[in-house]
């Protein structure tokens, strides 16, 4: 289920935005994972920080977690 907060990662502590992630109910909590965090089970995210202050969450791909975003992977 795509979450509808934005929050971190519990996995790799990284920002997940608006729908850009999965939510996973483990006991009586809710808890947001990126996608590729939630599928192997371990971080798999990237911070890269713009030198505009811009920050782009990637794959360990290189993939943008919410792309196309801003047309850098396509």
């Amino acid at each position: 289920m795509l979450n509808k907060y934005p929050g971190r990662c519990v996995t790799c502590g990284g920002y997940v935005p608006k729908n850009g992630g999965t939510c996973e109910k483990r006991g009586a909590r809710w808890f947001v994972l990126h996608l590729a965090c939630a599928k192997s089970g371990r971080a798999e995210v990237v911070v890269t920080r713009f030198s505009s202050g811009a920050e782009v969450y990637q794959n360990r791909r290189g993939r943008c977690e919410d792309a196309p975003c801003c047309g850098c992977c396509s």
